[in-house]
């Protein structure tokens, strides 16, 4: 049967708020594994494993579901969920504010405005559980929105039914809680009865119930671990070892948080911010109720999420940006109303803020993990040990051997999770854990109020690297190594260990010899492939800085051994990685001290110094140069 012209003129609107996004996405989407909690869930897909506290059941089976879609990269795959999820909530925005507004034209734009939004953006090109939630929660406010106005026990069936899977998505939904509870107030006091009640706290607790497929999934490397009983399931899915987290780090810390909030705020919406001031003119004439809602949520969930100390917490902002996003397509449709050019206008500047965010937001060819797994793993050699605090690199490395046959026997150890008991029993079915670790992380754990704390972090850090120093004496003579997360300075002792230069790595030496080759060879990418000018990926940009620092120290050795071209050569590698890498910048002028070469020196301290003007070796830098002083 053909489709009429009304039919398309019904479904075009709600196509484009999804169809136009997601090809935006797809294009934009990361083909290879990416780093942090991205690449975990990649590799917990694949093995079916456990991810970190609290599991994420609901987001895991959706993963489970994506790796079998018939896509050549298993990646691209499970990467391919967050642009769905984020599409879709494009569609529910839309939806929204058609509701609202009876406007398909506002809806759309409103909707466009959302696609583009940075931090949905950013979200929509990798697997995370922060696309997976703003959707839930956009389409828990659709359905609130839907049963205040109509009473209909659908809509409060689909809104409690959404709730609970938005807990066994994330724990972070008990904040828009008291926002969705204002929104249904009053007809949950007047037409609520008993039957849909009961009904509806039934179909909530499907959601938690979710969590009980944890106990089913593999707890073997790099999965999570272990639970093995209804405490341990309770401690688990609770996220006890991350309560601690909460008002962590000070007046410093929030201090930081708010000092850097404008310019977070500035680039999600950029020139859209001010369509909120009529968005909220015409929700407060319109449905007060749904603005009192939205507003009591913002109001629960960001200081929440501004409270909670993790180093990668944008997500949680999002169902914030939605709620800014709803606002902002009701001040489309209210302005619609004075001047029709205005639409138009809306028009041209998302298509310019579009075209201005791809190249920042398009991960499609970032390979950078698997490139640094790759060199690290080319530096090891067979049957070595190797410690990281940097949990991106734990992943990488069990990623690129998962699966495989015939690939050399690595031992990866991440530093992170030494405080934990569980992880030491693991380590300890291949390794000698003596059993002094275990003590200290008992002694750790024993209190329960300590997790709560907010020096708990601090201890917990100290824990990890005493029981870290207790396993390497243990494993010595064996090729132990590390890679140390924090590439600023030169490493030559760990503790009381004897670290010598590998490449990207250090090599723990039980001796005395501890020289390091200076004509090591590099095995990683060139700068014709990473250059930090190149990139707009923060995590890409850095492995530029970890590529430059490695040379950078490789001609240091060179100098000290007295080879002053090798040194001078290296430290020029080093900013072709990194060109603005101000210890090479520094080196480089520091030898031309050294050389009687008096105008290059005092070109590049100089350089130094408008680079890194608070840096310690700001005086030592200022003193050569007065010493340069005609």
């Amino acid at each position: 049967m053909p489709v009429t012209g009304p039919a398309v003129k019904r479904y075009l609107a709600p196509a484009l708020a999804f169809v136009l996004p997601f090809t935006l996405y797809f294009l934009t989407t990361a083909r290879d594994i990416f780093w942090l909690d991205s690449a975990e869930f990649i590799n917990c897909t694949a093995i079916n494993g456990l991810a970190h506290p609290p599991g994420y059941p609901l987001l895991l089976l959706f993963t489970r579901v994506a790796a079998l879609v018939p896509l050549p990269s298993f990646a691209f795959r499970i990467n391919l969920l967050g642009a769905l999820f984020a599409a879709l909530s494009c569609l529910v925005i839309f939806l929204l504010i058609d509701h609202l507004t009876r406007d398909r034209t506002a809806a759309l734009l409103g909707a466009l405005i959302w696609a583009v939004s940075w931090e949905l953006w950013q979200q929509a090109t990798v697997i995370e559980v922060y696309s997976l939630q703003v959707l839930l929660t956009g389409l828990a406010l659709l359905a609130a929105a839907g049963y205040a106005e109509t009473g209909s026990a659908r809509m409060l069936l689909l809104l409690t039914f959404v709730l609970g899977l938005g807990f066994a998505n994330h724990l972070f939904t008990l904040f828009w809680l008291p926002g969705i509870t204002v929104i249904v107030y009053i007809q949950v006091r007047h037409r609520l009865k008993w039957q849909t009640g009961l009904a509806a706290l039934l179909l909530f607790a499907l959601g938690p119930l979710l969590y009980l497929t944890l106990l089913f999934r593999s707890q073997k490397p790099p999965s999570w671990g272990e639970i093995n009983g209804p405490k341990a399931l309770f401690e688990y899915v609770t996220a006890r070892i991350y309560r601690y987290r909460f008002f962590a780090g000070g007046s410093g810390y929030l201090a930081t948080q708010f000092r850097d909030l404008p310019k977070i705020l500035l680039q999600q919406f950029t020139i859209f911010w001010p369509l909120v001031i009529p968005g909220i003119i015409y929700l407060t004439k319109s449905r007060r109720w749904l603005l009192s809602g939205i507003i009591t949520g913002i109001l629960f969930s960001g200081p929440a999420a501004l409270l909670y100390n993790i180093p990668d917490k944008e997500g949680y902002f999002l169902p914030v940006y939605f709620a800014c996003a709803l606002i902002i397509g009701c001040g489309i449709f209210y302005l619609r109303r004075v001047r029709r050019l205005f639409i138009a206008m809306i028009s041209g500047l998302l298509i310019i803020v579009a075209f201005y965010y791809y190249p920042k937001q398009d991960r499609s060819n970032l390979t950078s993990l698997s490139d640094l797994g790759s060199a690290v793993l080319s530096e090891l050699p067979e049957g070595a040990i190797v410690f990281t605090d940097d949990y991106s690199l734990f992943q990488a490395l069990h990623w690129l051997t998962l699966g495989t046959t015939g690939h050399r026997n690595i031992t990866v150890i991440s530093q992170y999770h030494l405080a934990l008991p569980w992880y030491l029993h693991r380590l300890s079915r291949t390794l000698p854990v003596p059993t002094e670790a275990f003590t200290l992380t008992a002694e750790l754990w024993h209190n329960p109020v300590r997790t709560s704390d907010s020096r708990f972090g601090e201890t917990a850090r100290t824990r990890t690297e005493e029981i870290m120093e207790i396993l390497i004496s243990g494993l010595l003579p064996a090729p132990v190594f590390y890679f140390p997360q924090n590439f600023t300075r030169l490493l030559e002792n760990w503790h009381h260990f004897r670290l010598k230069l590998h490449g990207l790595t250090y090599q723990f030496c039980p001796g005395s010899d501890t020289l390091t080759d200076p004509d090591f060879p590099l095995k990683f990418p060139g700068p014709e492939k990473y250059c930090a000018t190149r990139f707009y990926d923060p995590y890409t940009v850095d492995l530029c800085r970890r590529f430059a620092a490695t040379v950078n120290r490789r001609g240091m050795l060179k100098y000290a051994r007295g080879d002053v071209r090798g040194a001078l050569q290296d430290f020029n590698l080093s900013l072709k990685y990194y060109p603005d890498y101000s210890a090479a910048i520094e080196n480089k002028g520091i030898v031309f001290y050294f050389e009687k070469m008096p105008d290059s020196a005092r070109l590049y301290l100089n350089r130094f110094l408008k680079l890194e003007p608070h840096s310690p070796e700001t005086e030592k830098v200022q003193l050569l140069l007065h010493h340069l002083a005609p």
